[in-house]
């Protein structure tokens, strides 16, 4: 039996005009509100994050380091990835 292989989604583009795919002026308040109340209650949550970097992997350790846009790194393990998506890159 051959596993099928699976299909891959083509990258996404965006236009000329549009220079983010996430609306950074998205009204955020109500997730700030919901993180505050955790916070004071101390509450265990799952948080769900969607970053766009590069990765490499941490040096002597399970975890990788990813480099976010304004030089910001965050390291993580990977069994809290739960997918990738390869980027385009911009045209020059």
């Amino acid at each position: 039996m051959v596993e099928a292989i699976p299909r891959l989604d083509p990258l996404r583009i965006g236009s000329r005009r549009e220079t983010t795919v996430i609306a950074a002026d998205a009204d955020i308040s109500s997730v700030n509100c919901r993180l505050a109340a955790a916070a004071e209650g101390g509450e265990t949550l799952e948080v769900i994050l969607v970053l766009r970097g590069k990765v490499r992997r941490a040096t002597g350790s399970g975890r990788w380091r990813m480099q976010l846009e304004g030089r910001r790194v965050l390291t993580f393990q990977a069994d809290c990835v739960l997918a990738t998506t390869a980027v385009a890159r911009r045209l020059r």
